[in-house]
């Protein structure tokens, strides 16, 4: 998986959410991952973006907008995440396919 996305970053700064932190944690403590190790790993390599309310109204509209066109799985972490990315001016890097069809996501399979 590490490869995968090495491909697609290349040299590019990455960042990453507090949300997407949490998620990562969350799923270390499911699997019996060491949470802080893998926390530790990925802010070595990305950035953390603030989250700001600028980024919490875009989200809102975000999700507003995938909900209706029928994306009924898309919350409002799914918002935050791209929200931040679009206000970074960067591409969204995911294997969630909830973000299939937006120009500024790459879903990886």
């Amino acid at each position: 998986m590490a490869n995968r996305i090495g491909n697609e970053v290349g040299d590019s700064q990455i960042f990453v959410t507090h949300i997407q932190l949490a998620e990562l944690a969350d799923w270390a403590v499911r699997s019996g991952a060491p949470a802080a190790e893998r926390l530790d790993a990925v802010e070595k390599m990305a950035s953390v973006a603030p989250l700001t309310k600028e980024i919490c109204l875009e989200a809102a509209a975000i999700k507003s907008t995938k909900r209706k066109k029928g994306a009924s799985s898309f919350g409002i972490v799914d918002g935050i995440i791209l929200a931040t990315a679009r206000s970074l001016g960067q591409s969204l890097l995911t294997f969630d396919t909830d973000f299939k069809g937006e120009e500024d996501c790459v879903v990886l399979r």
